[in-house]
Order: C-alpha cells, then sequence, then structure tokens
C-alpha cells in the first residue's frame, strides 16, 4: 500500500501536465484560459487579512467554505490564471514590487513557484497573449503597463514598459486592471478612462481608443464575443458592457445591475458565467448567455474579495 499514493499523484499531474502542454493560452481574458475539464476551484483575494488567498473548490454555493486560505504577502490585487494554470498574485501595496506565481491547485501548503519583478512599486494586475507574453499593470502615480517576453517560466523583469506618456483624457495614471482581446488589444481600465492600446506594444504607445464613461473603472474582461465587462467602482454596483468597435465614443451597450455597493475584480467561469466581488464582500453570478436582461444573483457572503479567478 505504501507505493498506491505515489502512484496516483504521478498519474494526476501527469493528466494535468498533459492537458495544459495541449492548450494554449487563446489570448483572451475569458479567465481562466485553460480547459475546461480542469476548472476546479475559485480563487480570491482577501484585502483584508493581510496576504491572503481563499480557495474554494467548485461548485460554489451559499454553503461553501474556503478548502485552503494562502499566505502570499501585502495586499494581493486582481487575479489571472494563465495557460498553463499558474495562479498570478500581484502585491500591490507591498515592499518586493513583485508579482508572484503559483502552481495550482493551490493548497495550505503551497509554496511560490516563482515572482516577477516590477519597475515600479504597485503591481495591480495580470494579462497574457497569445504568445505567452505576460503583462502587468501598476497603479503607481503615472500609470505603467510592464511587458515580459514569452514564455514566462521563471524569475524575470519587464523586456519593455508602456508608461504614461499623457494617454487618454486624464492619461493612464490608475491601470485597475487589464485584459488581452482575442485579436491581441490590450484593455486597461483607469481612474476615468478605458483605454485600448493595439499592438506592436512599445514603450511610447498610447491609446488607439479611450473612452471616458464613468469614474472608478475596475476589474475587466473581454469574453469570446470581443465584449468588453468593466466592474464599476462609482456607480452602485453595476458592470458596463461594451460591443466593438470600442472607439473614443464609445458608451456602455447595457449595463448589469448587480449590487448596493461598488465592484472590484471579474472572472468567466468555463461555462461562461460571469462572477464578482463587492466591497461588502458579496460574491455575485451573472449565468450565461448574458444580455441586457440579465441578472445577479448572491452566492457567499463575507469573502472581504477583491480579485478573483477559476483555475485548476
Amino acid at each position: 500500500m505504501g507505493f498506491v499514493r505515489p502512484v496516483i499523484v504521478s498519474i494526476a499531474a501527469l493528466t494535468l501536465g498533459v492537458a495544459l502542454a495541449g492548450c494554449k493560452s487563446t489570448g483572451v481574458a475569458y479567465n481562466p484560459p485553460v480547459p475546461r475539464i480542469l476548472y476546479h476551484h475559485l480563487y480570491i483575494s482577501n484585502d483584508s487579512t493581510a496576504g491572503a488567498i481563499t480557495v474554494y473548490d467548485l461548485p460554489v454555493t451559499s454553503s461553501s467554505t474556503p478548502s485552503a486560505t494562502v499566505s502570499v504577502g501585502t495586499d494581493p490585487g486582481m487575479l489571472f490564471v494563465d495557460g498553463k494554470g499558474r495562479l498570478f498574485v500581484p502585491e500591490f501595496s507591498g515592499a518586493s514590487h513583485t508579482v508572484q506565481v503559483f502552481r495550482t491547485p493551490l493548497t495550505g501548503s503551497s509554496t511560490l513557484a516563482f515572482a516577477l519583478t516590477t519597475s515600479q512599486p504597485d503591481p495591480a494586475n495580470v494579462a497574457e497573449d497569445a504568445s505567452g507574453n505576460v503583462y502587468v499593470g501598476e497603479v503607481d502615480s503615472g500609470g505603467y503597463i510592464d511587458i515580459y517576453n514569452g514564455p514566462v517560466n521563471g524569475a524575470a523583469s519587464p523586456s519593455r514598459t508602456i508608461s504614461n506618456n499623457g494617454v487618454g483624457a486624464s492619461g493612464l495614471k490608475f491601470p485597475y486592471d487589464i485584459a488581452i482581446a482575442a485579436n491581441g488589444d490590450l484593455y486597461a481600465s483607469d481612474t476615468s478612462d478605458i483605454n485600448q492600446f493595439s499592438p506592436p506594444f512599445t514603450a511610447a504607445s498610447v491609446p488607439s481608443a479611450s473612452a471616458t464613461p464613468n469614474f472608478d473603472n475596475y476589474g475587466l474582461r473581454v469574453d469570446p464575443q470581443n465584449r468588453l465587462f468593466v466592474a464599476n467602482a462609482s456607480a452602485d454596483g453595476v458592470v458596463n458592457v461594451y460591443t466593438q468597435p470600442f472607439t473614443n465614443t464609445s458608451t456602455p451597450a447595457f449595463n448589469l445591475n448587480v449590487s448596493g455597493t461598488y465592484l472590484y475584480g471579474l472572472a468567466f467561469d468555463g461555462s461562461g458565467n460571469l462572477w464578482t466581488v463587492d466591497g461588502n464582500g458579496v460574491l455575485w453570478e451573472i449565468k450565461a448567455p448574458i444580455s441586457s436582461s440579465s441578472t445577479a444573483t448572491q452566492v457567499l457572503t463575507g469573502t472581504n474579495g477583491y480579485g478573483i479567478a477559476f483555475g485548476p
């Protein structure tokens, strides 16, 4: 019997490795870009417990409790799971200036796989394109987006950085979240702008479009229809939904009324359902297919959540 556990673990690891190796990230911020069969957990960054990620087994229901809690540093930001099933955790108020990377599934005994060093002190979010390049938005004064040439398989520093450059109506000041669309466009939700950047990206990149619909745009995701979903932290719990083409004069095609207070992170699960957390620590779900008539359902309370992601 002493050999049974190692054999089972090895087969599980091999199955996960083969499945992920055969899955290339699509570049769509339909988080996470891993095979649907491997969606087993919801990860939430807890901004009231210093440096904690809480893990929930799927399906998440009103009676769910965390299956694990992992210490990750100071004030973890928006979460991202990449095409290899790795969880990226930006530490946006810490002194280390890093994005911590963990292999999943995350357990109470998980340790850091490696870290990305950022150009500025306040990394807040992560995205990945179809080539495996990694992008990190930073909410340091002036606003920056670091770019790491892929594939990223260990500790690294950015190869180039998109800096403020006076972009948008008020500048790239606080990119609270970023996402990559299927066509490679990069979107950043900002203090008072939603900025779109088109490749190729350089240090001097400026937006190809910059809409200014409201103040305090937080979590941002792009779905397979190339619609932008933006958590509006100044409109009492509303998700703004934008359709293409995205231009300087774009306004939401429709709004999803979710909560009675501001919203933070957004994430899609494997079925296309949209999830978000609000300022009262409530976790919400909006069932697919999502349209102007969609409504939100309260799932959990007391999460103290900020960033959320689904993954292995």
